[in-house]
């Protein structure tokens, strides 16, 4: 089984391929889909679009796990997440991917055991939960690879064989 992690953004989303085989899990890939800051919608959506495109078309993920958002203060960044986020949701949509959406919480609790969990905490579950000897790049990539994790057992392939 492979499952591709998303971590939304609106101008930086963070993505991860594992697969699961048996009880192994492994890293594929990991990475952040980056457009310039400044670009405007719709061109910052195309973007995202057509390096998604890419990934799906090079790994042919079984399911997706995109972090659910929650936004409590800045609306304006909420909308422009949102926007890119529906992008990705149809991307999937039309590459015929299911999609599960844990919130930031069940990621978090998924991962380190707390679902108040920092960065810092997160990258180092990794670490530990994959065998990784270190994980580099942007924080997004790694919440991609957490949701990407967590998904496998939202998924519930998680204890099957």
């Amino acid at each position: 089984m492979k499952i591709l992690g998303i971590d939304p953004g609106s101008h930086r989303l963070g993505y991860a391929v594992l697969q699961k085989e048996k009880s192994h899990i492994k890293v594929l890939t990991y990475g952040t889909i980056e457009v310039p800051p400044g670009t405007k919608s719709p061109v910052n959506l195309i973007a995202i679009r057509r390096q998604l495109d890419a990934i799906l078309d090079e790994y042919h993920p079984d399911l997706a796990s995109v972090e659910e958002l929650f936004f409590a203060k800045n609306r304006t960044t909420a909308a422009k997440v949102y926007e890119s986020r529906g992008v990705v949701l149809l991307t999937l949509g039309e590459h015929n991917v299911p999609v599960v959406e844990p919130t930031a919480s069940q990621i978090k609790k998924g991962t380190t055991g707390s679902g108040t969990a920092d960065k810092k905490g997160i990258k180092s579950a990794l670490k530990l939960l994959l065998g990784l000897a270190d994980l580099t790049g942007h924080d997004d990539s790694w919440d991609a690879i957490a949701s990407a994790y967590v998904g496998i057992a939202m998924s519930g392939s998680f204890g099957k064989r």
